[in-house]
């Protein structure tokens, strides 16, 4: 997200409308004629600052913006966790033909669950044992 959280367009925008506001005057002193230009360029760019802040602001509400407090997709609550764990172990008592080390180890994997990937990883195992006991 960076320095500006994704306003960068309203960044540039605005430094661009600052600009042509501070050299508004001093160039209608100068020539009178670039008026009419100043009078246009600069109300259009601080609505273009406006709507690209409105524009940030809605894709940020819309897509979720999370702060780095927040909890990451990964992480699981205890409760979460059990479940999952109570699940991943039904699974695995449900195969009776794979080998005692294979159950062994998955059963020690799934006592020390943290994250969905593992949850996953864990889950493809368990279909694959029961693919390989269901072929033999």
């Amino acid at each position: 997200m960076g320095y500006v959280k994704n306003h960068l367009a309203t960044l540039v925008s605005g430094a661009f409308a600052v600009v042509l506001t501070g050299l508004w005057f001093p160039l209608v002193a100068y020539a009178a004629v670039l008026e009419f230009v100043f009078i246009m360029a600069v109300p259009i760019m601080w609505f273009m600052v406006f709507v690209c802040w409105i524009a940030q602001k809605a894709a940020d509400n819309n897509h979720g913006s999370h702060s780095h407090d927040e909890k990451k997709n990964n992480d699981l609550t205890e409760k979460e966790i059990t479940t999952y764990k109570l699940g991943l172990e039904h699974d695995l008592s449900a195969i009776h033909d794979a080998k005692d080390e294979e159950i062994s180890h998955l059963k020690s994997e799934i006592k020390n669950l943290k994250t969905k990937v593992e949850i996953e990883t864990i889950r493809a195992e368990i279909y694959n044992l029961k693919m390989l006991a269901q072929q033999k």
